[in-house]
């Protein structure tokens, strides 16, 4: 697993706790409407003090996702550079090769081989005793 997939990861499970947290929220809220004031405010202190603690996580999770991002791209952006670099040295080569080959004078032919000397018919030896 690489960094972004952890982060990933860690950002849906810091986003989980938010939508626990806010349903939880909403029951205190429903206690406020019941009349329990008192007990509400103890509930909802203790909330905002837990959504804190997943907002900062949040943010740490997201800062250290973007950073890693950032490191990429700047490397993408470097690898790229030279590569327009070694794509301008082949062009140059390429343009000096058709050149070349455009300046020189025709190769001049090559004569003909010559042709293999005729065949002698060998003499008949008689056979070693």
């Amino acid at each position: 697993m690489n960094v972004t997939i952890m982060s990933q990861l860690l950002l849906a499970i810091l986003c989980g706790g938010v939508i626990v947290q806010t349903v939880r929220l909403m029951q205190r809220l429903r206690m406020v409407a019941d009349g329990r004031l008192g007990e509400a405010v103890t509930a909802l202190d203790a909330a905002t003090r837990e959504a804190r603690n997943v907002l900062s996580g949040l943010r740490q999770a997201l800062g250290g996702d973007g950073a890693a991002v950032a490191r990429e791209v700047m490397a993408a952006r470097e690898l790229s550079e030279e590569l327009r670099v070694m794509i301008g040295i082949a062009d140059a080569m390429a343009e000096r090769l058709s050149g070349a080959g455009s300046v020189e004078a025709p190769a001049p032919e090559m004569p003909p081989p010559p042709e293999p000397a005729p065949k002698r018919a060998r003499k008949a030896r008689a056979p070693a005793p």
